[in-house]
């Protein structure tokens, strides 16, 4: 799937082309995924751990600027896949589910248990802010480099958001 979303948008792409593509029978396709969706779910989940084993030391050492630089070069690294996954004419729905997929990948990733609603509401925020963050930035992409876009991520999104943490207010 993944070499195939750099030739065609994802709606295009069928299961019987990735089947040929993976060189295997369509029917054993369904042996290992119910559906395109399916496949297309472990594929956000698959990219979502690795780019979260990338920037963790980052984040660890409160390197916001560098964990965003990082997020822009991995998204360059798969700039194909992230242009079909979150940019493409699939829009909404692909972001939905990988924002889904992600915040699950997240939550199993953190190192502390929310501490209540407003840590949960947080990583939401952050991981569906990041997402919509770098459409813009997929579609935007002749007008801004990556360093650029990785301030921007940083002074929007990440530095805001770590803010929050300090003081919750009252009940959350």
């Amino acid at each position: 799937m993944t070499e195939l979303a750099e030739d065609r948008p994802l709606e295009a792409i069928t299961v019987r082309a990735i089947a040929a593509r993976a060189g295997v029978g369509y029917a054993t396709f369904f042996r290992h995924y119910a559906d395109k969706e399916a496949l297309l779910a472990d594929v956000a989940d698959r990219l979502t751990q690795e780019f979260l084993a990338r920037i963790r030391p980052l984040l660890q050492q409160r390197d916001r600027r560098g964990a965003a630089r990082s997020l822009c070069d991995f998204v360059l690294e798969h700039l194909a896949l992230y242009r079909a996954l979150i940019a493409g004419g699939s829009g909404e729905t692909v972001r939905a589910e990988m924002l889904r997929q992600c915040l699950a990948t997240v939550a199993e990733a953190r190192s502390h248990k929310p501490a209540g609603l407003l840590d949960d509401l947080i990583v939401l925020h952050l991981v569906s802010s990041v997402l919509y963050v770098v459409a813009w930035w997929l579609r935007n992409l002749e007008a801004i480099d990556p360093e650029s876009m990785a301030e921007i991520i940083e002074r929007l999104v990440l530095t805001p958001v770590g803010g929050l943490r300090a003081d919750p207010p009252k009940g959350l």
